[in-house]
């Protein structure tokens, strides 16, 4: 990194932008609905008894799909609606899983990006100071000097002392 403060301000700049891009994709991903590309939807799978009774949720909170195997038919229909409920809340459990597994991630990954900025704005600011300095560095030299070179060469400086 360098202390130039236009390079500096250029990192930080880029850095802040970056930032707000994975903020943005994590605010539509988090606000994705089923209407959505199904590709694009988390998709998680329930089953209970056995694996003949299965549940398909995805991300929204929505059943995607049920499918119960013909052999139950003959169950008490309180039996089968057991068996489609816990289906289906284990469908929703996983569903809750993956996407919180996908929030940290995001949020790891943006702490990671946000962990550079306080560096960025220590060289910026650093920078800034630098310059600050040599301004009023050669300030100071100019009025050591009486004044600026070239005055009174010229009609129209005149000197005010």
């Amino acid at each position: 990194m360098t202390n130039d403060p236009f390079s500096a301000a250029a990192s930080l700049d880029e850095l802040l932008t970056r930032t707000q891009q994975a903020l943005a994709a994590m605010r539509s991903r988090a606000s994705a609905h089923t209407d959505g590309e199904p590709g694009d939807l988390l998709r998680a799978e329930g089953t209970a008894a056995g694996g003949r009774v299965r549940a398909v949720a995805v991300q929204g909170g929505r059943l995607d799909s049920v499918a119960i195997d013909p052999e139950l038919a003959g169950e008490p229909f309180d039996v089968l609606c057991g068996h489609l409920v816990t289906a289906a809340n284990a469908a929703l459990s996983e569903l809750d899983a993956q996407a919180s597994a996908s929030a940290r991630a995001d949020a790891d990954a943006l702490a990671a990006r946000l962990g550079g900025v306080g560096d960025q704005a220590e060289l910026f600011s650093r920078a800034m100071h630098e310059v600050a300095a040599r301004i009023h560095r050669d300030r100071g030299s100019v009025s050591r000097a009486g004044r600026p070179a070239g005055a009174g060469t010229h009609p129209g400086n005149r000197d005010l002392r």
